[in-house]
């Protein structure tokens, strides 16, 4: 399976950071066109979480650093959907970049 990862730091706080990507993930209308089917899942306590459907699945986590924070997402699309890869990547980066910036 292709894997699309998509990284983002910022200068919120791990707390802040992962609440506004939980949402993102759990409601964005975007995200639910490439695949309405998908469930997410989420650690609270470790700023975790992971989604699944039936074109892909997922896994996000947010680590704390000195000056903000890291959040990284890793996609694994079916071989079906290679050529999707740059679409979802960019997709993802720009919520990413709108809610963290």
């Amino acid at each position: 399976m292709p894997k699309v990862i998509v990284k983002k730091q910022s200068q919120v706080t791990a707390q802040d950071a992962y609440n506004k990507v939980k949402v993102i993930l759990e409601a964005d209308k975007d995200l639910r066109k490439l695949d309405p089917s998908y469930k997410c899942t989420f650690n609270d306590s470790a700023f975790t979480g992971a989604a699944a459907g039936k074109l892909f699945k997922a896994d996000m986590t947010v680590k704390n650093q000195s000056n903000g924070c890291e959040v990284e997402i890793v996609i694994d699309l079916p071989f079906a959907l290679t050529l999707a890869k740059g679409l979802v990547q960019k997709t993802l980066q720009k919520k990413l970049d709108d809610s963290l910036t």
